[in-house]
């Protein structure tokens, strides 16, 4: 396996961790108030970090692919429109949190319904990239488009990279600090 694709799977399991805490804190239809400062600390890592670093990576592997073996970039689908359409639901999930905190009339239900959806959607891409696009990929392309791949990746870490523990307790989420303390430094 190739250290690009290991590094976007540790992203993948830092993202998920992420999710986990996103659904934690999804108190949104029981009328519970969640840590919003943990809410909107982990709305700006989606914001900044996805589209920034690990997307770009994925892209430069998929017109990699495409070039390679047109007809499995051709099964794979459309990975730039997908990463273009999570990121609108991300928008749509960090507006509607950004209204609750607006104190704006929003339904708590709508918001655990948008939240949800954000969570789910995002599940899927990831095991799609899991599942079938890194797969492929690591199948054909050659160690000198990996190299290549490699020479243009930019050197930004995964904030959430090196946390041991990620530790949900009595309603409060331990991470959710660490996170915008490492997205300032």
């Amino acid at each position: 396996m190739t250290y690009v694709i290991e590094v976007l799977r540790q992203e993948h399991r830092n993202i998920e961790k992420l999710l986990r805490v996103l659904e934690h804190l999804g108190v949104f239809d029981r009328g519970d108030r969640p840590n919003y400062e943990v809410v909107v600390g982990i709305f700006d890592y989606f914001k900044d970090y996805p589209d920034s670093c690990h997307h770009p990576k994925e892209d430069m592997i998929f017109n990699k692919l495409k070039s390679r073996n047109p007809a499995a970039a051709a099964k794979i689908g459309d990975l730039r429109i997908e990463h273009v359409e999570e990121a609108s639901r991300l928008r749509r999930a960090a507006q509607a949190v950004e209204r609750v905190l607006a104190d704006q009339d929003l339904l708590r239900e709508t918001v655990d319904e948008i939240i949800r959806d954000f969570i789910e959607h995002e599940r899927q891409h990831m095991k799609m990239e899991e599942q079938i696009f890194f797969p492929t990929a690591l199948k054909a392309l050659r160690s000198k488009d990996w190299a290549d791949i490699a020479l243009k990746l930019a050197d930004r870490r995964d904030p959430t990279a090196g946390m041991a523990r990620w530790t949900l307790r009595r309603g409060h989420v331990s991470v959710g600090n660490q996170i915008s303390k490492r997205r300032r430094a």
